[in-house]
């Protein structure tokens, strides 16, 4: 049986610093579990110390997420609740279906250099206490993302860990690069910048925001757009940082998204044209009502025009 350490009940606030221990700034719901059992040790120890397996999940779910065994995150994702895989940029997330319920079981894979030789050991474990606190933040401030339910830490040896983060379903959805060229494109567009205003205006600030990470469908009640990763995004207080920074990291993204689907599907999605509609799309849902803003982003998105003209001319010759 697991040991139950605490029940955290601070509720998630937007501030200046993260959160950069394992005791503070979780959000209001959330139980921690340890595994196996230990009679010593606080729930910072528990959390930072050595052997074992640590289990954030959400409160009101406990009961079905023990049931189906979240505890063991790799026999949960080998196991016959797995009805199938999503495509999550550097690995494949397993689709598990439990009691009418479909959740996605996200385990955390390096990029880059390092991850040629260490793909899924971390050192720094504020990232996953950060990313679990941001997603609890933008759900209570009505941000349309996927529910997340647990958070699962496993020691891996001289002090790393492995981790793994448990959302839920949504159906339909395709990431945004995958709508360009789809009829209801401008449509989705708008709605991906009312939700990235939506985080904006939580005080949300997420510095890896691009086309990957957006998802996006149509149907009888209209377009939808949620953001599904929350990877190295961070809450800051108002004043002390510019949304419009993410808005070109978005941009560059869109850039680049845009010329690789031309390539792939050999259309003309790539042109200035198309370009241009899906920008508007999105700046309409993201200014909405608000002139003065837009001004200012203008005046920002100019001052950054060289670099960004250089990152697109660069993806050019790379096609």
């Amino acid at each position: 049986m697991p040991e139950r350490l605490l029940n955290f009940g601070s509720s998630p606030s937007v501030s200046g610093t993260p959160c950069r221990d394992a005791a503070r700034g979780l959000p209001t719901g959330f139980e921690i579990l340890r595994y196996p059992a230990s009679s010593s040790g606080g729930p910072l120890r528990a959390l930072l110390g050595h052997g074992g397996r640590t289990v954030i999940l959400k409160s009101c779910w406990k009961d079905r997420l023990l049931e189906a065994g979240v505890e063991d995150p790799e026999r949960l994702a080998a196991g016959p609740l797995v009805t199938g895989w999503l495509e999550g940029g550097r690995t494949r997330h397993a689709r598990i279906r439990f009691e009418g319920e479909e959740w996605v079981l996200k385990e955390y894979r390096r990029g880059g250099v390092l991850g040629r030789w260490n793909s899924s050991r971390y050192w720094i474990r504020s990232r996953f206490f950060e990313e679990l606190r941001v997603a609890a933040l933008a759900e209570a401030a009505a941000v349309a993302t996927a529910e997340v339910l647990a958070l699962v830490l496993e020691r891996a040896g001289a002090g790393s860990v492995r981790a793994w983060l448990l959302t839920r379903f949504i159906p339909g959805v395709r990431p945004l690069h995958q709508c360009f060229g789809d009829p209801f494109e401008g449509d989705i567009l708008h709605a991906a910048g009312r939700v990235v205003f939506r985080m904006h205006h939580a005080g949300i600030d997420h510095s890896d925001l691009h086309l990957g990470n957006i998802v996006g469908s149509f149907d009888a009640d209209g377009p939808h757009a949620y953001i599904v990763d929350w990877d190295r995004a961070r809450c800051r207080a108002g004043g002390t940082w510019n949304p419009n920074a993410n808005l070109v990291r978005l941009w560059r993204s869109v850039e680049k998204g845009r010329h690789l689907a031309g390539r792939q599907n050999g259309k003309a999605d790539a042109t200035p044209r198309a370009r241009s509609r899906s920008v508007r799309a999105f700046v309409r849902g993201y200014f909405s009502g608000r002139p003065e803003d837009l001004r200012r982003a203008r005046a920002y998105f100019r001052r950054r025009a060289l670099v960004l003209g250089a990152r697109t001319l660069l993806w050019r010759t790379k096609r």
